[in-house]
């Protein structure tokens, strides 16, 4: 029993006494009066009391709407974080929490599995993982992006289906690596097989029991020579190539002047270069300097020297040397055949050669630009190429 209601009752009883003992109006009006004082003094206490718990829950409801307010946020900021296509479907079919990234894939307009704005073949992926209620993996092109779409039924613990959740993961990049090691293994294996064979076949003539000419045998020794230093050029290339992408070559760099390096570039290829008639300008500071490694740094300009002296007879290289914003630029350019522009963008790919009958008449391994690229990269550089057929081209060197 509260405290207030026995102090009310122990008042009413002494009242009570004092009004029977005097008998009189006036004590009796003294008795209602404390009752009246009495009793509204402990309803207003209650009264105050109940506001004071009334406010308290309030504050609690908004402190919780803030906190469910935050984490609400939170989760949204964090599905958005999410670089993949993500969506839950709820048991009616609706989209009922989705990231930017899947409102970008089907269209802000979509609602549902069952809209029509959808592309076709990302709603039947949506119906499926919908209706069949059945974890899958799938795969899935939309717009040149190859996605892997991993759909994932939401149960609860009575065994109630909740919908579904599906990720659409971007896998160009791993598919398209599959593809180049299919087609490297592929360009690897005719490459070898090539001298392999011619190999082969020269050796069978040789291992006759009636085979004797003395003048053959002797070509045949020499081509052999040349065809296994060929295999050897491909294999040490290609191993050089596979340590420049996985940065398992250790880069001795060095700081040297780019004028002299040049000059004495065109000094080692000054045969090749007098017997193709073709003239060097350099134009390159002799104040300018770099740290680089200069020795995988000259692979790259000699075998740009060999592609100009063979596609480039009876014409000049024009070598510009600049630097700014503490980046040098160098401009290798000849005025040769040019390549197609429908072979342009394959240039820097390994065992590409523009004219692939030449290429093997020079013993090309169709890895030097590839090799190039790698060493400027490993540099933290950039190569690029522009060219015009019958103009000639350019190769532009960023370090």
């Amino acid at each position: 029993m509260p405290k207030e209601f026995k102090l009310n009752i122990i008042i009413f009883l002494i009242t009570g006494a004092l009004t029977v003992w005097a008998n009189n109006r006036a004590a009796i009006l003294l008795f209602i009066l404390v009752q009246i004082v009495a009793w509204l003094m402990y309803y207003f206490k209650q009264d105050k009391e109940l506001s004071s718990i009334v406010k308290n829950v309030e504050q609690e409801a908004d402190a919780a709407n803030v906190r469910a307010d935050d984490a609400f946020d939170k989760l949204k900021a964090l599905i958005n974080a999410i670089p993949s296509p993500l969506v839950y479907i709820n048991q009616r079919g609706d989209f009922e929490v989705s990231n930017q990234y899947f409102d970008k894939l089907i269209g802000e307009k979509a609602v549902n599995v069952y809209d029509s704005v959808i592309d076709i073949h990302i709603r039947q992926i949506l119906l499926d993982a919908f209706l069949n209620e059945k974890q899958f993996v799938r795969q899935l092109n939309h717009e040149e992006v190859d996605y892997q779409v991993l759909s994932i039924p939401l149960v609860s613990e009575d065994n109630r289906y909740n919908g579904c959740m599906l990720i659409f993961q971007d896998v160009t990049r791993v598919v398209d690596g599959e593809k180049m090691q299919k087609r490297f293994i592929a360009d690897a294996s005719h490459e070898l097989r090539t001298p392999i064979t011619s190999i082969k076949g020269m050796i069978e003539i040789l291992n006759r029991e009636d085979f004797d000419d003395p003048e053959t045998a002797k070509e045949f020794h020499e081509q052999i020579e040349k065809e296994n230093n060929r295999l050897q050029k491909i294999v040490d290339d290609l191993l050089l190539q596979s340590r420049l992408r996985s940065n398992q070559v250790y880069l001795e760099k060095t700081h040297f002047n780019l004028k002299q390096f040049f000059d004495g570039l065109i000094h080692e290829r000054r045969q090749e270069l007098h017997q193709a008639n073709i003239r060097v300008i350099l134009n390159c500071p002799s104040n300018l300097e770099l740290d680089a490694d200069q020795f995988r740094l000259s692979q790259v300009f000699l075998n740009l020297f060999n592609n100009a002296i063979n596609y480039a007879k009876d014409g000049e290289i024009r070598i510009n040397c600049s630097e700014k914003n503490n980046r040098i630029k160098i401009d290798f350019k000849d005025n040769g055949e040019g390549i197609n522009p429908e072979i342009l963008p394959h240039i820097f790919e390994r065992f590409f050669r523009g004219n692939p009958a030449r290429g093997r008449q020079n013993g090309s391994s169709g890895l030097g630009l590839a090799i190039s690229k790698s060493i400027i990269e490993s540099h933290d550089g950039t190569i690029d190429v522009t060219s015009e057929p019958k103009k000639g081209t350019c190769f532009t060197i960023i370090l």
